[in-house]
């Protein structure tokens, strides 16, 4: 399959749709592994041979290969937009992803980490006392602090930080802005970690955060720091900078936040993906509900008719 057409494709979303550079690789693996598996069926298809039937082998075999929902999804809505890209520049007239169903999402709702178990992680024994443990501490704290994105947090330049304002501006998904409060103790704790980096490293670096050879961090960085430091105070399964994510837009809610403010806050462009926020808390207070109330444990009693 021609793979220039995957390069002018992606440089279409990067110039025109200006995504980020996460969502970017995000579109590459997704349709490198489609011409992956149409290069192991050892036929000449061209993009434009491609037929639904083929695509819903593919699908298939995704499934049995154990992959998730969420990552059946994807790969569908990657090459779906490929297609739509195709049919723009009039290569094609017909989308063949676009009758392919999405497997449906379980109904799972977010995991979080309770406060207490995020207090653990503002112990400073946590941290070493050195360089990479005062950077490694920002990047936890900026992760729940604000509900950044890792590849938020990885592109964070030293400009987005408005001391004198208490204010980060973060370049979100879509290429949209959005200013996020910094509460004194992070503003505290980023004041510190930029002291310690001007001591260490003399040149201004690309990116505000840095590895311990002053080179720029990528969101792989940002996952490892975050998947070390979860591993020590919770067993959930994934320990991923999401998690973070999801902390910080509960407990906002479970505080008495109102779901449009989180909906600022997280830079989502739909209420619909902010909603599910929402749930959780109910969820929580059900919980507390049936534990604290005097009357939430009486039977009703029995009635004759």
């Amino acid at each position: 399959m021609q793979y220039s057409y995957v390069v002018d494709f992606l440089k279409y979303l990067e110039r025109e749709k200006r995504v980020s550079g996460e969502t970017l690789r995000g579109y590459r693996d997704d349709l490198t592994y489609f011409m992956s598996y149409i290069s192991d069926l050892q036929l000449p298809y061209t993009w434009e041979q491609i037929e639904s039937e083929t695509i819903r082998n593919w699908v298939v075999q995704l499934a049995s290969e154990g992959k998730k929902a969420t990552v059946i999804r994807r790969r569908i809505a990657g090459l779906r937009a490929m297609y739509r890209f195709l049919q723009r520049t009039a290569l094609i007239k017909t989308n063949p992803v676009q009758r392919i169903p999405l497997p449906r999402m379980s109904k799972n709702l977010p995991r979080f980490i309770s406060v207490e178990g995020m207090k653990k992680l503002e112990r400073t024994d946590f941290y070493s006392t050195d360089f990479s443990g005062i950077r490694d501490k920002v990047i936890i704290e900026l992760l729940y602090g604000t509900g950044m994105r890792r590849a938020e947090v990885a592109q964070l330049k030293d400009k987005d930080i408005h001391w004198e304002r208490k204010e980060i501006s973060v370049m979100g998904k879509g290429g949209k802005m959005r200013i996020l409060p910094v509460y004194p103790g992070l503003l505290t704790i980023l004041e510190t970690y930029f002291k310690e980096r001007k001591a260490y490293f003399e040149e201004n670096p690309e990116t505000f955060l840095i590895t311990n050879k002053g080179k720029r961090v990528y969101t792989r960085f940002i996952y490892e720091v975050s998947t070390r430091y979860l591993s020590q105070i919770t067993s959930i399964e994934n320990k991923g900078p999401h998690l973070l994510r999801h902390t910080f837009a509960t407990h906002l809610m479970d505080n008495g936040a109102d779901i449009q403010s989180v909906k600022a806050l997280l830079g989502h462009s739909s209420l619909a993906a902010t909603q599910v926020y929402m749930h959780n808390s109910a969820e929580r207070l059900k919980k507390i509900y049936q534990q604290a109330h005097p009357k939430a444990h009486r039977k009703l009693p029995e009635t004759n008719g």
